[in-house]
């Protein structure tokens, strides 16, 4: 495999298939730009490749031009490599051009080296101009032979894959790098400017290049030994190679790959690859959270847990609901929200920062459980606050100020659960359809519930299945949840377009968005049909989820390390009776008391 020097990167590289970094600066932008001007000028086709140019000397020349330019970053970020070519790229306006998803072409053995891409836009990219569209990880999961000649394995269920579909907006000058099994598209050029951008192949230097033929009419598929400038010979190579020697040729039936075994793979690797970036300091605790998708710490000593209960009885933020849950950041006070948010942060937070690598915090807030014997908080995921939770989490700090346990409610985990899906989750509840929906019954029985102190920290990210059985006791559960992630991660909300249930829209937002828009309020503005209007919206993207059988969640629950919890289906029998039998039979339904519009907060 390529080897890159940044371990980080190296580990993106591995497990999402790409990664990203900052490449050219604004003087080697303009030589590369002008590189092209005095050279090529297409101005008619809708999207053109010089690598297309007959002329191979000219392109010769134009590559040694570029690879003088960039040869001293390309020696700064990878090991043991080789160049096998460059290549301009133009997009130009037209709104009927989008590149369809694809996978670059099979050139060498990737099982030991792969070959990758370096794809670098000489302007900045939006969705507006053509930017590039990824499916993570989806280098992993499809090991079919790809050529000009053969036909698309996923070409029946493409419609189906564009759902997965991530945008990398990049700015003028940042790399794209990827391996060139990764499933890509990207936008139409929607602008009234061209798009252009460079592309530079590289491999790890022990490689030894390739080209695929398939007969059709045989069915016999045929391997070429291939020079290392391979990619200035597309003209001699898009269909059975003009250059190189014959190796072999043998029998050979193209396969289809289906949305469904992407699926599967897909959580097989999600299970075997790390790319998040640290969240913690100690490495043991950041392997436990990566595993386990919660952990619980100590945080709080007995006079700041006192400190944060007095504050709350005397602040004001309290209120009483007929169901019995309530979350400070749903006051309608956001003043007092903000001093509320500060006084959290001032003693929490310099606790729980002792842990943490560096962070941003999004909120701060009371979270209180009144006594109510129907009050079950059934299994859900909690929304998603960043841009890419392959690489940054969405974290709930929750923190009891009192000690919990299953009598008034602590709180429950699917450990490992946090891997099971990859879709973000969205506001707002309950309109948003989960992929929860259908197993929250039989969910039930397998949480680990988590006994706590006053002053412990339970960390979970905001996938990982979550839960809490009613507060029976005559004293209200307290607690504080404080919402963070890793400094440098991006924010973003993704909310429901009103009138649909399967399109979202994806907004730019600062922690400011979160005291302003809270569940509630965005329940309404959906059923008004009204959308976010002070946040830059920066797309409309598909929202779909696995859709899993009872059979297959049941399998991923207990391969996961999860166990029949049989405390706590005796103890929720106790309190419905008939109504729990049959595995949380759904007349659960008509004893849950919790709206459904807070079963979705950000904060438990």
């Amino acid at each position: 495999m390529l080897q890159v020097k940044d371990k980080y990167n190296q580990q993106l590289l591995n497990g999402n298939g790409y990664f990203t970094i900052p490449f050219l600066n604004a003087s080697e932008i303009e030589k590369i730009k002008s590189i092209y001007y005095a050279h090529f000028n297409d101005k008619e086709t809708s999207f053109y490749s010089t690598s297309f140019h007959p002329n191979i000397q000219l392109k010769k020349k134009v590559n040694d031009a570029i690879i003088s330019i960039v040869q001293q970053k390309l020696e700064e970020t990878f090991d043991n490599y080789k160049i096998i070519g460059s290549s301009f790229l133009k997009k130009n306006p037209n709104e009927n051009n989008p590149l369809p998803l694809h996978q670059d072409w099979t050139v060498t053995d990737e099982d030991k080296f792969g070959s990758y891409t370096i794809w670098i836009p000489l302007q900045d990219t939006t969705p507006h101009n053509g930017a590039i569209r990824v499916i993570p990880g989806s280098h992993q999961v499809e090991n079919n032979f790809r050529a000009p000649s053969l036909p698309v394995a996923f070409e029946k269920e493409r419609t189906a894959f564009n759902a997965y579909l991530k945008t990398l907006p990049l700015a003028a000058g940042e790399a794209f790098i990827f391996n060139q099994k990764l499933m890509h598209a990207s936008f139409p050029n929607s602008s009234n400017t061209e798009r252009l951008a460079v592309t530079i192949g590289i491999l790890p230097k022990a490689a030894n290049l390739f080209m695929l033929y398939f007969d059709s009419n045989k069915k016999q598929l045929s391997k070429y030994a291939m020079p290392d400038d391979l990619f200035l010979h597309y003209p001699e190579i898009i269909q059975q190679p003009k250059i190189g020697t014959l190796i072999e040729t043998i029998p050979y039936s193209p396969s289809v790959f289906t949305e469904k075994m992407f699926l599967e793979k897909a959580y097989q690797n999600r299970q075997q690859y790390s790319t998040m970036q640290p969240l913690f300091k100690n490495t043991e605790h950041q392997a436990f959270f990566e595993k386990n998708g919660y952990i619980k710490l100590p945080a709080l000593n007995t006079q700041q847990v006192n400190e944060l209960r007095d504050y709350y009885f005397n602040s004001g933020i309290k209120k009483t609901t007929d169901y019995g849950f309530y979350v400070g950041m749903d006051h309608e006070n956001k003043q007092l929200v903000d001093e509320m948010m500060q006084k959290i942060e001032s003693v929490a937070m310099a606790s729980v920062s002792n842990y943490l690598a560096p962070y941003q915090l999004i909120t701060a807030s009371y979270v209180i459980k009144d006594t109510n014997n129907k009050g079950v908080v059934p299994p859900h995921q909690d929304w998603t606050f960043v841009e890419d939770e392959t690489q940054h989490c969405s974290v709930t700090c929750w923190i009891p100020l009192v000690d919990t346990t299953m009598e008034n409610g602590c709180l429950g985990v699917i450990k490992g659960s946090q891997k099971f899906f990859n879709n973000v989750r969205p506001s707002p509840s309950p309109q948003v359809p989960s992929p929860l929906a259908a197993h929250l019954f039989s969910l039930f029985p397998y949480f680990d519930l988590i006994p706590m102190k006053a002053g412990e920290a339970l960390i979970f990210d905001n996938r990982t299945f979550h839960a809490s059985p009613p507060n029976i006791t005559e004293e209200p559960r307290l607690a504080v949840g404080l919402s963070f992630t890793q400094k440098d991660a991006v924010l973003r909300h993704y909310y429901l377009k009103p009138g649909t249930k399967d399109v979202l829209l994806k907004y730019e937002v600062t922690p400011e968005f979160f005291k302003q828009y809270d569940n509630g309020t965005l329940s309404k503005m959906y059923d008004a049909g009204k959308i976010i209007s002070e946040y830059k919206l920066l797309e409309e993207i598909p929202y779909k989820w696995e859709n899993l059988s009872k059979d297959d969640m049941k399998k991923r629950v207990v391969e996961a390390g999860n166990a029949y919890n049989k405390e706590l289906t005796n103890h929720m029998m106790k309190l419905f009776g008939s109504q729990m039998k049959d595995s949380f039979s759904t007349k659960i339904k008509n004893v849950l008391s919790l709206p459904k519009h807070i079963l979705n907060k950000v904060l438990r």
